[in-house]
């Protein structure tokens, strides 16, 4: 996986996708809707994303671009789903766990190495960012894979992953808190994560 391709293209549609959503306003409704565009957006840009590529099992194929795949926690439990992630199909297993003839987890498929995560947010109520948004959900994202990247740490593989937050308003309205929260997250996920904020630039009237 060349990551910092990767990482190129995710940041560049997202401007574009940024760009479509001012010009079309009514092109994001829902957080579904956004999580389809940008994997569609991922998938034109980048075809070696969904093309079948080996796995660990013999004469299965897999792509690298996934959604709502669940990661263990610190407590052995699939309670991380990050919204897309973008994984090495050649440590993909759909069989069997960990190189083993185990049982698979509940999630049906065991993976590691390298992987791109991304964590979608759609604020869409007209007030756009409050204080509310960032102590609640920006910052239950955050600490979710500041947890996972934990139990990646202790395992030896933390500087294999990384994610990004990425964040739609549907207007541009944002409390004066949220840009030095923006600064910050990006001053201390540098190498492990990184947010990216968009806006659809929508004003009500009244």
């Amino acid at each position: 996986m060349n990551k910092d391709l990767i990482k190129q293209i995710i940041e560049s549609s997202i401007s574009e996708i940024e760009f479509e959503y001012q010009f079309t306003k009514g092109l994001i409704l829902t957080e579904d809707d956004l999580k389809v565009i940008i994997f569609h957006k991922l998938s034109s840009r980048c075809p070696d994303l969904i093309l079948p590529k080996q796995t660990e099992d013999r004469f299965i194929t897999a792509s690298m671009l996934h959604t709502e795949l669940s990661w263990y926690d610190e407590n052995g439990k699939l309670t991380i789903k990050p919204d897309i992630t973008i994984l090495e199909p050649e440590h993909l297993s759909i069989l069997h766990k960990n190189d083993e003839e185990l049982k698979l987890p509940s999630k049906a498929c065991s993976f590691g190495s390298s992987a791109i995560l991304m964590e979608l947010k759609f604020i869409k109520n007209e007030k756009g960012i409050r204080k509310t948004t960032i102590s609640g959900a920006l910052k239950n994202d955050i600490d979710k894979i500041k947890r996972l990247f934990l139990r990646l740490e202790r395992q030896g593989s933390y500087n294999d992953v990384f994610c990004y937050f990425i964040v739609f308003n549907k207007t541009d309205k944002k409390c004066s808190e949220f840009e030095r929260f923006l600064e910050e997250t990006n001053r201390d996920g540098l190498g492990k994560y990184k947010m990216i904020y968009a806006t659809g630039n929508v004003e009500f009237n009244g």
